[in-house]
């Protein structure tokens, strides 16, 4: 009697369990049928997006193709939603009405957006926004082979390291962040050594030698770039086959009126934190121990051409402004962007799971 009593109620649970997807299913096609009429929800930006210390401001946004101009055909969308270099539009969430967690009344808190960044000059298959009035013939310079050519036989030629070693990422994605919360932390697991460690096993398992030196070098701000060219020099020192150095970071964006944009791509049904490529320049000689900065270019070049080729949306447009960052420690000297705070650790590892692919294969081709 108890085990007849026992397939009832397991028959019903799986009953309302094939019911439960029926509906669910059910509401993610209606979901989908009015994104399709609808278009985005007609969120609005500031007229500027706030810039961090590496300058990256007023960067250009737009949805998935063909998105922006159905957005700005919307009434819903107010004239302000467009920027100098393109629009702010909200990145569809692929969630049921309600998902999304509510604040906490008793803290402040502000909304987050989601986005896909583009814009810039287009060069060859990616977009770069050059702020350095060189004159640099960026199509030019791509031709033009790097300098590094990595044997990739497992000897340490790379090395991986964090100006701002306590950059934090969020747990979690709910809409709004508190304005009291902390972007910095000292759990490397929720920082940008997350994701340098996911960088480094992609590298590792395609052969290249990695050293990934995780020393904190902001306890202090200021002064972090002192420290972690001490941190290069080092392992310089230490492993004199490295050809590569990445500074690995993450990046900030916030509105005048407190909004925080998320910089998400969706690769291969999964979301990433856009990353965001920065080559310093020289145009004016203001550093004597900066004359070549045009081969980390070229290096840089080739791996946005090598990005945009295998994941295009999951990069923002190359950063070319006039900044040296230490990238004068090599010739394949990178500075790169993951995400922002308001970006989750998984999607920021997922991205430097993405980042370690492409690196491997631009190594690849200049063998």
């Amino acid at each position: 009697m108890r085990k007849k009593h026992f397939r009832s109620h397991r028959v019903k649970n799986i009953a309302a369990f094939l019911c439960l997807a029926v509906c669910l299913w059910c509401a993610g096609t209606s979901l989908q049928g009015w994104a399709a009429e609808e278009g985005p929800g007609g969120g609005q930006s500031a007229e500027k997006i706030g810039t961090n210390t590496r300058g990256s401001s007023e960067w250009g946004v737009s949805a998935l193709p063909g998105r922006l101009s159905m957005l700005e055909d919307s009434t819903r969308v107010s004239e302000s939603l467009l920027l100098s270099n393109g629009g702010v539009v909200p990145f569809l969430e692929d969630i049921l009405p309600g998902a999304v967690a509510t604040p906490d009344p008793e803290r402040n808190s502000a909304p987050v957006e989601e986005i896909v960044l583009s814009g810039g000059t287009q060069v060859d298959n990616f977009f770069v926004r050059d702020t350095t009035e060189s004159g640099t013939d960026l199509l030019a310079e791509l031709l033009e082979n790097p300098s590094v050519q990595l044997k990739g036989d497992g000897s340490v030629e790379i090395l991986l390291y964090h100006t701002h070693t306590s950059e934090a990422y969020s747990r979690q994605y709910t809409g709004f962040y508190y304005t009291d919360m902390d972007t910095r932390t000292q759990n490397q697991d929720m920082s940008v050594v997350a994701v340098g460690e996911a960088v480094k096993r992609e590298l590792e398992a395609r052969g290249y030698g990695v050293v990934h030196d995780t020393t904190v070098n902001d306890t202090l701000f200021n002064g972090s770039y002192s420290r972690s060219w001490e941190v290069i020099q080092k392992n310089l020192a230490e492993y004199p086959g490295i050809q590569v150095t990445i500074d690995l970071h993450r990046d900030s964006m916030t509105t005048q009126e407190g909004l925080k944009y998320k910089p998400t791509a969706v690769i291969n049904g999964r979301k990433a934190a856009q990353i965001m490529l920065l080559a310093g320049c020289n145009a004016h000689d203001d550093w004597e121990d900066f004359p070549n900065w045009e081969q980390n270019l070229r290096l840089m070049l080739r791996v946005q051409q090598k990005a945009a080729e295998l994941y295009p949306e999951f990069v923002r447009p190359l950063n070319f402004s006039n900044s040296k960052y230490n990238m004068n420690a090599t010739p394949g000297s990178m500075l790169i962007e993951v995400g922002t705070e308001v970006n989750t650790v998984s999607e920021a590892t997922y991205s430097g799971r993405l980042l370690g692919e492409i690196l491997a294969e631009t190594f690849d081709s200049l063998k």
